[in-house]
């Protein structure tokens, strides 16, 4: 006698819950099971499989939001793209490369314009979106970096600092642009940005500074020159501009509030 659908089901459910052995007992004894028992069997099973499998997404998930330390957990669908003529300009390419996230398809990103515009939201949202993937993701500004891989340096412990920005799937940098490193500074960051491009993983930065002015920021033209070439490779560039997003999250705020009294 074969398996219906339904005992197969269950079995590859088992499977994809790394329970083998248990997959193979149940392929194994299922079928010698009186009809009625086998039945209510098989789907009392199934239903446990499926509860199993949605509580360990959700476990996955919720761990991998919690090492992503993005202080604060922003969505895309919380921010309004209709605000600002400009940054409405930016929702359907921003939506295409959110939707398309997965292991093989890794997002890269630069947002770059004026503060108050939503960069930081639309960066974060963007990493929301990996961890819901079951992406490794981890967020913090450009300063924090460069100052724990100096740290690390001072301390013969560079590389596994190093490592630590090398190997997440997907890499936000924030508030690139607020500060000037010096020679040693640029070069470690370098070493970040060089290595996540050549295993392809995916980076997302923001930047109040236009790419023209990244002397600004890193020590010299050649290094500014090379991390910007490896920073916009296969990265989707939104430039935003316009007024600041912030008094109107606030009206919104304010709006949602009175309409919830």
């Amino acid at each position: 006698m074969e398996m219906s659908n339904q005992h197969k089901e269950v079995a590859e459910l088992l499977r994809e819950l790394k329970l083998k052995h248990f997959s193979e007992q149940f392929e194994s004894d299922i079928m010698a099971m009186p009809e009625a028992s086998r039945e209510m069997m098989t789907a009392q099973l199934k239903l446990w499989a499926i509860k199993e499998r949605a509580e360990r997404k959700s476990q996955m998930i919720a761990s991998k939001i919690k090492s992503a330390k993005f202080r604060q957990a922003q969505t895309v669908d919380n921010f309004d793209f209709k605000h600002n003529k400009v940054v409405e300009k930016i929702e359907k390419p921003y939506l295409a490369l959110c939707n398309d996230i997965s292991r093989d398809n890794l997002p890269s990103a630069v947002f770059s314009g004026n503060a108050g515009l939503g960069k930081t939201h639309l960066a974060r949202a963007l990493g929301y979106a990996a961890c819901q993937k079951g992406l490794s993701v981890l967020f913090l500004t450009a300063a924090e970096m460069v100052n724990r891989l100096a740290h690390a340096q001072k301390v013969f412990n560079l590389e596994q600092e190093l490592n630590k920005y090398r190997r997440p799937q997907v890499l936000i940098i924030d508030e690139l642009g607020y500060v000037s490193l010096d020679t040693q500074s640029s070069n470690l960051f370098f070493q970040v940005i060089s290595s996540r491009h050549d295993q392809k993983l995916g980076t997302i930065t923001t930047t109040n500074l236009s790419f023209g002015k990244f002397n600004q920021i890193f020590a010299n033209d050649a290094i500014a020159h090379a991390i910007v070439d490896r920073l916009v490779n296969e990265a989707e560039v939104f430039y935003m501009e316009g007024e600041s997003y912030r008094p109107h999250q606030r009206t919104q705020n304010l709006k949602r509030k009175k309409e919830n009294a």
